[in-house]
């Protein structure tokens, strides 16, 4: 099963080994974390790097929501000393609150606080294709980031900053998708901080795809 943690134990760690056997600098990870501060329960949350022009895979995920007065907290990648992202959230409603170019930097962890000067009102939720992602490595996987293929970043882990993805589990996300193909990029991180990479193509000719994280995927 998908076991949670206390994963943020082991960043201190994870920052010791270099960055060569990680494939990119861990410095950059840095913490993000979540408060919904809206009123309402979200059921979605997307992210985009902001050298995208799409919106990336909801990072709740296919099983919770985060609901009023709730925060989550993930670890995110970008190769500078700070980047700009765009948030996305849908609540219970199917309103949409959006926080465009908010600036994420190696100076602190971010805290995004999303309220009711976020509101954007009814929002045209495209197709949501579900993406399961199962570790067929042998190795438990410390971070699972899934990323537009447009973007030089390997984005936000999937995973929270609590949660691996044991070997043999599943991680099932959702991603829009429209007619016109998109690639995106898988990068995970095993217990070893070894790296895996691998590309898929979606649209929503199809609203379940199905990949394994491989021994060969690694880098």
């Amino acid at each position: 099963m998908i076991r949670a943690v206390r994963k943020w134990i082991v960043v201190a760690l994870i920052l010791l080994v270099t960055a060569g056997a990680f494939g990119i600098d861990p410095a950059n990870l840095n913490r993000v974390t979540f408060v919904n501060n809206s009123g309402y329960d979200f059921v979605y949350l997307f992210f985009s790097p902001g050298d995208s022009e799409y919106w990336g895979a909801d990072v709740l995920g296919t099983t919770r929501t985060l609901d009023d007065g709730e925060k989550v907290s993930f670890f995110i990648h970008y190769p500078e000393f700070s980047n700009e992202f765009d948030f996305l959230a849908i609540d219970e409603d199917g309103d949409a609150y959006i926080i465009w170019n908010y600036e994420i930097s190696d100076a602190e962890p971010a805290v995004i606080e999303v309220t009711l000067a976020d509101f954007e009102g009814g929002y045209d939720l495209p197709d949501l294709a579900r993406v399961n992602l199962t570790n067929s490595t042998g190795y438990d996987m410390w971070y699972v980031m899934f990323s537009p293929g447009d973007s030089v970043m390997w984005g936000i882990d999937m995973l929270d900053d609590e949660t691996i993805l044991e070997a043999g589990d599943t991680l099932s996300i959702l991603v829009p998708v429209s007619d016109a193909p998109v690639a995106y990029d898988v990068h995970t991180v095993d217990e070893d901080i070894d790296s895996y990479e691998f590309r898929v193509e979606l649209s929503n000719a199809r609203l379940e795809y199905s990949y394994a994280i491989e021994p060969g995927d690694i880098q």
